[in-house]
């Protein structure tokens, strides 16, 4: 067994004989994770693509190679597809955010289907260090900064789905070594090279630059980072999740609140309410509804609104 996959039969925590689905774009992070978890004794597997219709033909090749990939490891596999583009258009959200909300759906689908709740994604610690900078720059505060959790919780269409990424330890260098040392394709995708977007532009041009100013080793130091702040964010979730629980909030009781433990319950109602990613100008904008003197409506993504209205505050 190669040292990753001794790794992931160790710190993984999940029983070898649990089904799980386990999202294969096609993509060099996917592949290495689908042939890593076979290494390591995870027999019941369920391949589950996702072809978003945004790259042509490439697309659809995708699909196929996956298909293809799922039937040589005589593995079930899944392909659900949508036109991105235009549900991002439909749903009024960008589309990165359409694009993610439909993978969602979809891997929940499967979840149900197969009578699983557990969804494997091949996050690695270089995504993490990507989400914690992206996070830091959003202002999203320690939520954020504590990156992707190797295990959370999601709620898609009713279904909930637990979300693994056993990769977080293991970066994409490592990854990239173990597909070359064990002679196992995957595909390219191009648009990975083209900084474009937020994401794209992130790692193509400002993480080198970090890496070239401070070393490599800021990665492990960002990685450690979350890590322990995931700790001091599942203590601050457990005080303030039941607090945001309700639908409506009661302004005198936020206005007692701590500032620290005020601005999580803020972040934590308009994720239950389905706020896509609060970031601090959001949270902020929550929080002037609390003074007598500010503004009785904010805005908030997804043409929505937050009121204040006889002490209480509630979203139309």
């Amino acid at each position: 067994m190669s040292p990753l996959a001794a790794k992931i039969r160790r710190e993984f925590g999940v029983a070898p004989v649990k089904k799980l689905i386990v999202a294969v774009s096609g993509g060099a992070d996917s592949v290495a994770l689908l042939h890593l978890l076979i290494e390591a004794g995870y027999k019941n597997l369920v391949v589950a693509h996702f072809n978003h219709q945004l790259r042509g033909r490439s697309s659809a090749a995708d699909a196929s190679f996956v298909r293809k990939m799922a039937d040589h490891l005589k593995l079930p596999c899944e392909v659900g597809s949508d036109d991105v583009r235009k549900l991002a258009l439909d749903r009024k959200c960008s589309l990165e955010t359409g694009a993610r909300e439909a993978r969602y759906e979809f891997l929940a689908s499967v979840a149900k289907k197969h009578r699983t709740r557990s969804i494997v994604l091949a996050h690695h610690a270089d995504d993490q260090v990507e989400t914690c900078l992206f996070n830091f720059l959003r202002g999203s505060g320690i939520a954020g900064l504590s990156g992707m959790k190797p295990l959370s919780r999601r709620r898609v269409d009713r279904v909930e789905v637990e979300l693994h990424r056993p990769l977080l330890g293991i970066s994409k260098s490592e990854l990239l070594e173990y597909l070359k040392a064990n002679k196992i394709r995957f595909r390219e995708d191009a648009t990975n090279a083209i900084a474009n977007t937020s994401r794209n532009k992130l790692r193509l041009k400002v993480v080198p630059m970090i890496e070239e100013l401070f070393g490599p080793a800021f990665k492990t130091s960002i990685v450690r980072n979350a890590r322990l702040l995931a700790d001091e964010e599942e203590l601050l979730s457990s005080l303030s999740l039941p607090i945001a629980a309700p639908e409506k909030l009661a302004v005198k009781l936020l206005r007692d609140l701590h500032p620290a433990l005020r601005s999580r319950v803020i972040h934590a109602w308009l994720k239950g309410i389905g706020i896509d990613e609060p970031g601090f100008a959001e949270v902020e904008r929550v929080g002037s509804l609390l003074q007598t003197l500010g503004p009785a409506k904010v805005n908030l993504p997804g043409n929505r609104h937050a009121r204040r209205r006889a002490g209480i505050l509630f979203i139309e």
